[in-house]
């Protein structure tokens, strides 16, 4: 007995998705092309992941100043749990990553490892796609999208 693509899409989570800090700023910033693929994405029951190391670049520390990314945090939250902090075996990863796309931006390597992730399909919101398909060109499980 065959299963169908919905049981399977349930069974392995549903697609993921990888906010980087262009593609939180772009949701800030209310984005129809970063609205139509979170839509997608929790549609097909999946799940959104913000590293935490993309909070330094998207805040300031001021309330006032951060309370639209706050918000926009803050409903994603309600969705689910998609704040992420890298742990030992992701900043391996994204050192990996980062060696072998002879970058300096560590914050992106961490955004790259979180999308490769456990090898499934996955795809990185980002306003500067160059450098993250560049750390990800090795990693075809993962698609990198301009917001």
């Amino acid at each position: 007995m065959r299963r169908s693509s919905k049981r399977k899409r349930q069974r392995d989570g549903g697609p993921r998705c990888v906010l980087d800090s262009g593609g939180l700023t772009a949701l800030v910033g209310g984005s129809q092309r970063a609205r139509v693929w979170l839509r997608w994405v929790i549609e097909h029951d999946g799940s959104v992941c913000v590293p935490t190391p993309v909070l330094v670049e998207s805040t300031t520390g001021d309330p006032g100043r951060d309370a639209e990314v706050n918000r926009v945090l803050g409903v994603l939250q309600r969705a689910a749990s998609v704040l992420q902090a890298p742990d030992e075996s992701t900043a391996r990863r994204a050192g990996r990553l980062r060696f072998a796309a002879r970058s300096d931006d560590g914050i992106d390597a961490l955004v790259a490892s979180a999308a490769v992730g456990d090898g499934s399909a996955a795809v990185v919101l980002t306003s500067d796609p160059d450098d993250m398909k560049v750390l990800l060109q090795r990693e075809p499980h993962v698609r990198v999208r301009t917001v």
